[in-house]
């Protein structure tokens, strides 16, 4: 929460600020914002109910502003921070060589332990841009860090500072997880004491442990407990380096000097792919039909997905997701083959939607599915993975395989309605299929077998009408 007037006070006078100065701060943290932020069309602003402020803070980007939120909402060094806080001037020359004064908002004004000031924040290719065009406003050092000579140069005359930064200085697995952890850290969680000390110990006994073989050690672990410890920052993992729903990857640790940092702040980003060169995954052999930050990937056998680059990438880099050569065989089994052939377009639009759902928690975005329902999906993923070497099938609902498929028509009596429909149905100027019932019926009386009720024949003369019994009624034009 914020700081009270007296801790305020104290601050101010730890950072010797002049009372100037700290009548500006004092008219930031009272005041609401100066400006709202408005969306465009490459972004999407928002508000987050900020647990350490108290209050909603906005956002004008999902990449960059949100995710510099969660960020400071998690480190213990920034005591506030307050959004679109101040216009300030920035005096400089431009580009033709004209002084110019632009007056400016910056993103945030951020408190820190030992130091105060403005912080604006940019995505790192619009970075690269604004250097060419605006030289003197944006620049960046030899030792990788951007400056803004106009801005800090204003900071300074107050005793604050003024800081450009870039987008690059996050890694997107990273603001997933932490999106993942939130719910047990911005949120009252009942403590599993006896659960949580089980775990402390193990960690402290097997630094390094991976989740999953954590929680085969001790079936009636809830990973919920997990969780709770890793976003209280009671047990600790390298946030950055796999997605924490892919319990084989993480790896555990009881202090957070322990966990290895190998893992650069910036990912490996991946050239676009050939739109003709396969990729194998999940047992499947895909086919890249769209690249950007949506990737569009056609299977061999089944319905087209989307999924985020960022995923993408990361299954890429773990291994999960590899480029073959276009003479590759499939890693599909025949028995897969069959069970994909199938299931139903339906079912398999239903199965791409809860990978969609799964992939999101996992990425700690929200979701409209059920908790527990995603949860039970991963589960049954990984069993399919396990047993057929395709996961996917875990997700099938199989919806069409449900019922009494044994056949429930007498022999003799299948035997005359088929004769009928290829008698009098599938033949040049055929009869109605209410006149071939009644024919039929009347055969049925006549021999002995009980005919089958109407409804009953119009199914089976629905999958006995193929394009060659249309081309026999009615002329190959109409087939």
């Amino acid at each position: 929460m914020r700081m009270t007037p007296e801790a305020f006070h104290t601050w101010g006078q730890r950072l010797r600020l002049s009372s100037e100065t700290e009548a500006l701060i004092a008219s930031i943290r009272s005041s609401p914002p100066v400006r709202r932020v408005s969306g465009r069309a490459n972004n999407i602003t928002g508000r987050y109910p900020s647990p350490k402020m108290g209050m909603s803070i906005q956002f004008e980007s999902d990449r960059v502003e949100f995710w510099v939120i969660y960020t400071m909402e998690r480190d213990d060094d920034v005591l506030e921070y307050y959004d679109q806080s101040s216009r300030i001037p920035l005096s400089y020359r431009a580009k033709s060589g004209r002084r110019t004064t632009q007056w400016h908002t910056p993103d945030f004004f951020v408190f820190r332990n030992a130091s105060a000031g403005w912080e604006e924040w940019k995505p790192a290719q619009s970075l690269d841009t604004l250097a060419v065009s605006q030289p003197a406003r944006y620049q960046h050092a030899e030792t990788g860090q951007w400056h803004c000579p106009p801005g800090e140069t204003y900071a300074e005359q107050l005793g604050l500072t003024y800081r450009l930064r870039s987008s690059a200085e996050f890694h997107p697995l990273e603001i997933q997880n932490l999106k993942f952890l939130q719910d047990f850290w911005a949120h009252e969680i009942p403590p599993n004491v006896e659960q949580e000390a089980l775990v402390l110990a193990h960690l402290q006994a097997h630094p390094g442990i991976p989740l999953s073989e954590l929680l085969a050690t001790y079936p009636g672990l809830a990973v919920d407990v997990v969780w709770t410890l890793l976003g209280t920052c009671r047990a600790f993992t390298d946030l950055s380096a796999t997605l924490l729903m892919r319990h084989d990857y993480v790896t555990l640790y009881a202090q957070e000097t322990q966990v290895p940092k190998v893992h650069q702040r910036e990912p490996a980003r991946l050239s676009t792919p050939l739109p003709d060169t396969p990729v194998a995954w999940d047992g499947r052999l895909w086919r890249i039909e769209g690249w950007g930050e949506v990737v569009q990937l056609r299977p061999e056998v089944g319905e087209i997905f989307a999924m985020p680059q960022a995923e993408f990438e990361q299954l890429k880099q773990e291994g999960s997701l590899w480029t073959v050569g276009s003479a590759s065989p499939s890693p599909m089994t025949p028995e897969v083959r069959q069970l994909l052939t199938q299931a139903g377009s339906k079912a398999q639009r239903a199965a791409n939607q809860r990978m969609i759902h799964m992939l999101a928690y996992a990425r700690g975005e929200p979701t409209t599915a059920p908790k527990r329902s995603v949860q039970r999906w991963w589960k049954a993923f990984q069993q399919a993975k396990e047993t057929h070497g395709c996961g996917y099938l875990g997700l099938l609902d199989r919806v069409a395989a449900r019922g009494n498929r044994n056949q429930r028509i007498e022999p003799a009596s299948l035997q005359l309605l088929e004769a009928a429909l290829q008698s009098h149905y599938a033949a040049p100027q055929g009869k109605s299929a209410a006149a071939v019932y009644r024919l039929y019926r009347e055969q049925c009386l006549k021999l002995g077998p009980p005919p089958v009720s109407q409804q009953t024949f119009y199914r089976v003369r629905a999958r006995f009408t193929t394009n060659e019994v249309v081309a026999k009624r009615k002329g190959t034009r109409a087939a």
